[in-house]
């Protein structure tokens, strides 16, 4: 199965002041030749996170944000996700009952996305399989 990367795996590869970049790059050696994904939701929160200094612990521009994923997503075995589902009356609702707070949409959403593509959102929040009714559509990272 596809692997689509959260926000947080995409800034551990690139950049080593996270605490996940190890884990992720791991991960990466790992998974990525079976294939992985990215989507406009999780190159965009990479770049807003990829602009802000105390997040990356450098100030860059957009443009040099814009190059940073530009590798990643050059790599052979990416796929980009173009085709965005409707949440309403598809099987978002099977999501909505557990979102208790403002903090869970995103992860949501993207949970929703992989569901809906056949991949499997790759994440190192373990608190997503609190609204997850997917397992299979779910890998947690662990340090």
């Amino acid at each position: 199965m596809i692997s689509l990367p959260d926000v947080n795996v995409l800034l551990a590869l690139v950049w080593s002041c996270h605490p996940h970049h190890e884990v992720a790059h791991e991960w990466f050696g790992r998974e990525a030749a079976s294939g992985w994904a990215t989507c406009l939701f999780t190159q965009t929160a990479f770049l807003r996170l990829s602009l802000n200094p105390q997040v990356v612990h450098v100030a860059i521009d957009c443009p040099a944000a814009v190059r940073l994923i530009s590798g990643l997503v050059d790599h052979r075995t990416h796929h980009f996700v173009d085709a965005a589902p409707a949440l309403v009356g598809t099987s978002f609702q099977e999501l909505v009952s557990k979102i208790v707070g403002y903090r869970q949409v995103s992860d949501a959403t993207l949970l929703y996305i992989a569901r809906s593509h056949g991949l499997k959102l790759v994440t190192s929040d373990q608190t997503v399989t609190a609204i997850c009714p997917w397992e299979q559509n779910l890998r947690i990272l662990s340090p």
